[in-house]
């Protein structure tokens, strides 16, 4: 009787930690803090490709670089809160990525590590939801 009860209690607290870590992954928390504008790309008709640098991971964590496609803002302090609420279509270590922009296809290169990449970016520029290519090519050095 006392092993089914240790077993019981054992299993309980390994799905109290299960669940605790889930919703810590899923709280805005565990979203990488946007730093600045590294750079700006223009896209379409009032639109750009931003590269934003994250920094807020001290010394032991790299700088990670997340690159958006979004409307043109006016200033960083007015970009960088709106893209929060955005998903990035590359999430990389590499600064300078974005090699060419032609029309709405993005050709972007990295020899860094890849965290996250989509192909497909979308777009909202006057009132129409546009997709925009990624094309990405990534080699290790």
């Amino acid at each position: 009787m006392r092993r089914h009860s240790v077993t019981r209690w054992l299993i309980a607290g390994l799905l109290l930690l299960a669940f605790a870590q889930a919703i810590w992954i899923f709280t805005e928390r565990s979203k990488p803090v946007l730093s600045k504008v590294v750079s700006v790309t223009p896209l379409g008709k009032h639109s750009a490709v931003y590269e934003v640098l994250s920094d807020a991971g001290n010394a032991t964590v790299p700088l990670i670089y997340l690159y958006f496609v979004a409307e043109q803002a006016g200033n960083d302090d007015q970009v960088l809160p709106s893209l929060e609420r955005l998903t990035p279509f590359l999430v990389t270590r590499q600064s300078g990525a974005v090699e060419h922009v032609a029309g709405l296809k993005v050709t972007a290169r990295t020899q860094e590590q890849v965290y996250s990449y989509s192909s497909t970016a979308i777009l909202r520029e006057d009132g129409a939801v546009v997709p925009v290519k990624i094309e990405l090519t990534a080699t290790t050095p």
